[in-house]
C-alpha cells in the first residue's frame, strides 16, 4: 500500500524509499545497515507524516550501527541550526571557500558602478573573484523566490564592472547561496543570466551537500550535544568545520567549550571519525 507523507512545502506525496535509502548511503551507511534501517522506518510511518519526522526515525535507527554516518545524516538539520542570524551560515560558505583554494572576506562593502553594496562573501585566487550573496533559512520549509535572484544579480552587475575594471586578467562570478531551495522560476531565471546559484540538491553535480561531502568539511552543528551557547562561542572563536575538531587536541576543546577533558575527547573522536583523519 502507497503511503503518503507531508514534504518540507507542506506537498503531500507518496513515500518513497529508494530516496530513503539514497540518503543513508550517501550519509557512509553501509547498504545492509541502511536497508535495515528504511525497513524499521517504513513500520514506524504513519498516513501524511512529515518528511522531518521520518528523517528523525531514520536518524534514531541508524544511530545504532554507525555513529560517524548519523553525523553525516544529521547534514540538513546541522545548516538549519546556523542561526538565529545569517551570520554564521556566511562565515560558513566563506569557510567553504578557503578550503577549496580561496582567500575570503566575510561582510565586506564594495563600490560597484552606481552604489556602494555589501558583499556577504568575497573569495578570490589567482584566476578569478566570486561575490557571493548568502540567503540562510532556520527552516526547511519555503524557498526562495525569482525576485531573490533579480535583486543578486542586478546587485553582482554593478558590482562587476568596476572590478573587472581593476583586474582584467580575472573572471569575475556572481553566487547566490542559500542552506535550503530555490522555486522553479529562480532556477529558470539564474541559468539564463549566467548567475550561480547553489542549493541543497542545486545544481545536481555541485549542490551545498556536495561541496560540503567532497572534503569533508561539515559544521559544527552536526553534533546534536552542542547547546546554543557553545555553538556562539565556537563560531567567535572562528571553530565553524568539525574539520577544527579533528586538528585541535582535546584540552583546547574542553577549555574553548568549558566541558570535561573525557567529553572534549569524545568530541575530537567523532570529528576524527567524521572527516577521515
Amino acid at each position: 500500500m502507497t503511503i503518503k507523507i507531508k514534504k518540507a512545502t507542506g506537498e503531500i506525496a507518496d513515500f518513497d524509499e529508494s530516496k530513503l535509502l539514497n540518503s543513508l548511503l550517501r550519509s557512509g551507511a553501509d547498504p545492509e545497515h541502511a536497508q535495515a534501517v528504511v525497513k524499521e522506518v517504513i513500520l514506524k510511518i504513519k498516513p501524511q507524516m512529515s518528511t522531518r519526522k521520518i528523517y528523525r526515525l531514520a536518524h534514531k535507527f541508524l544511530r545504532r550501527y554507525n555513529k560517524a554516518s548519523v553525523l553525516r545524516y544529521s547534514l540538513k538539520e546541522a545548516l538549519l541550526k546556523l542561526g538565529p542570524s545569517g551570520y554564521p551560515f556566511e562565515k560558513y560558505v566563506g569557510e567553504l571557500l578557503r578550503n577549496n583554494g580561496y582567500d575570503i572576506k566575510v561582510g565586506t562593502i564594495l563600490e560597484g558602478k552606481c552604489v556602494s553594496h555589501e558583499v556577504d562573501v568575497y573569495a578570490e585566487n589567482k584566476e578569478e573573484i566570486i561575490l557571493i550573496e548568502c540567503k540562510y533559512r532556520n527552516s526547511a520549509q519555503g524557498s526562495h523566490d525569482v525576485k531573490t535572484a533579480l535583486y543578486v544579480h542586478a546587485r553582482h552587475q554593478d558590482l562587476r564592472i568596476p572590478i573587472k575594471k581593476e583586474h582584467p586578467e580575472r573572471e569575475i562570478e556572481g553566487w547566490l547561496v542559500t542552506n535550503t531551495r530555490f522555486t522553479e522560476d529562480a532556477v529558470q531565471y539564474a541559468e539564463c543570466s549566467g548567475l550561480k546559484i547553489v542549493s541543497w540538491r542545486y545544481p545536481r553535480k555541485n549542490s551545498l551537500e556536495k561541496m560540503i561531502e567532497k572534503k569533508k568539511l561539515y559544521p559544527i552543528t552536526v553534533m546534536s550535544n552542542l547547546n546554543t551557547q557553545q555553538i556562539k562561542t565556537l563560531i567567535g572563536s572562528n571553530i565553524i568545520l568539525m574539520k577544527d575538531f579533528a586538528q585541535m587536541d582535546h584540552q583546547s576543546i574542553s577549555r574553548v567549550l568549558s566541558i570535561s577533558s573525557r567529553k572534549a575527547a569524545a568530541i575530537r573522536k567523532q570529528a576524527r571519525e567524521l572527516c577521515g583523519f
